[in-house]
């Protein structure tokens, strides 16, 4: 997800190294990081709850390495977690207050990153309407 804002941030003429609520770090896209944070439970996490839930991933799909901490999906396992996730891209969704049709979830971030590009440029931070989620 942070490869899909980026990607938009950048279309949209923002510089995706200057955000707002992460501590800017080398080589970080803290403004991409920022507008992840609106969606990350929505896309990223029940994602990956809908998959363990459905019993479409299994433990032997993780991994811990050695040299660095953490726990890993092995290739067979980002492969099915990546496609869950496109497919979570696509779905249509009513998260968005400032608009009264359904648009996947791919059109609700390019939509919230105009809403972005219309407040910095008003400089009126009411001009950005957070995402609801029920």
């Amino acid at each position: 997800m942070l490869n899909e804002i980026y990607g938009k941030l950048e279309a949209k003429g923002l510089n995706p190294y200057f955000g707002f609520m992460h501590k800017d770090r080398e080589k970080h896209p803290t403004l991409a990081s920022d507008l992840m944070e609106e969606w990350r439970a929505v896309l990223i996490d029940s994602a990956a709850l809908s998959m363990i839930n459905g019993h479409e991933i299994a433990v032997d799909n993780f991994y811990k390495n050695e040299d660095v901490e953490g726990v890993f999906l092995d290739k067979e396992g980002m492969k099915k977690y990546l496609m869950k996730l496109e497919n979570k891209f696509r779905t249509q969704t009513k998260y968005l207050t400032y608009v009264d049709y359904r648009v996947s979830f791919r059109e609700a971030l390019e939509l919230q990153i105009n809403q972005l590009v219309k407040a910095i440029t008003a400089e009126d931070v009411d001009e950005y309407h957070p995402i609801i989620i029920r």
